[in-house]
């Protein structure tokens, strides 16, 4: 009897976070957060901005791309993604970068397992695209590159069974159909790292050993407002990163720092369908979120 009740527990706490994700999230608009950065780059720090933008939509089950389409459901991964977007300038130079995530939110193994990432990167050298498709047991990479030391090819790492990819921790920590973890648990991982970490240091596409802790509820202050945020923290051999993610629901990225400086603030949530919002009137949407 005692296992059912805990069970039925469990099972209610499962229920009440999935529900409360298809109420949030199945509205049409798009959750768009803008934020100070401060990047590292070249020994020095530099300011800038970015912005995430987390909306739902269906990727083909076989290509992994946007559907557009009359399809069937069969075909269809209905996924959460995240477009992360980064600018900023070196000198005299600009740097613009975006990272795309696509967690599938129904997935077999748990909810928001990794799909597919990809990385574009330009600044005034050249660009780079580096896409990584998450396929049975493997992972499948494809990189074009400016740089001759690295060029075009294709890369292929094993899937751990405690595999994780950084980039799609930024999904996954937001806890949006339950928890990931305990307050005060420790999760051992074989982490992908963030593909804008790895473009930063021109390093190979490998799994390295990491833990994420989900740390206790602490106060702090954001553009005027106190709110509660459970800190979580990253670590590898390179060094660790925190996040401060919101206690309440739809549980928002409040501000990140790392070990080599880099550090975020959010400054602006709005929901949008941003998709429509192009005429030139619509510039008033960039100065509510106070991006340039």
């Amino acid at each position: 009897m005692l296992i059912l009740i805990l069970v039925c527990v469990l099972w209610g706490q499962a229920s009440v976070g999935a529900a409360e994700f298809y109420e949030h999230w199945s509205d049409g608009r798009a959750e768009v957060s803008s934020y100070e950065v401060v990047q590292p780059r070249y020994g020095e720090m530099r300011a800038g901005y970015g912005v995430m933008i987390f909306v739902t939509e269906d990727i083909h089950r076989d290509t992994h791309i946007k559907v557009e389409s009359p399809l069937s459901a069969q075909k269809r991964l209905y996924v959460l993604k995240l477009n992360n977007v980064l600018k900023f300038n070196t000198g005299m130079y600009d740097y613009s970068v975006m990272t795309s995530v696509f967690s599938e939110v129904e997935a077999a193994e748990y909810a928001f397992a990794l799909r597919k990432i990809s990385l574009s990167a330009q600044e005034w050298c050249g660009h780079v695209f580096d896409e990584v498709q998450v396929r049975g047991g493997r992972l499948n990479g494809t990189l074009n590159s400016y740089f001759e030391s690295e060029g075009r090819r294709e890369y292929q790492l094993e899937r751990e069974r405690n595999f994780a990819s950084e980039d799609g921790l930024l999904i996954r920590m937001r806890e949006l159909k339950g928890e990931l973890l305990a307050t005060g648990e420790r999760m051992e991982l074989q982490l992908l790292p963030g593909l804008w970490s790895l473009r930063m240091a021109h390093a190979e596409h490998a799994l390295v050993a990491a833990t994420l802790d989900k740390g206790e509820v602490v106060e702090i202050e954001s553009r005027g407002a106190q709110l509660a945020a459970h800190i979580w923290t990253l670590e590898t051999a390179a060094g660790w990163k925190k996040y401060w993610i919101e206690k309440a629901y739809p549980h928002r990225i409040l501000r990140w720092e790392h070990s080599d400086g880099g550090r975020g603030e959010l400054k602006k949530t709005i929901r949008v369908p941003y998709w429509s919002l192009h005429d030139n009137a619509d510039e008033t949407y960039r100065r509510e979120l106070d991006i340039p």
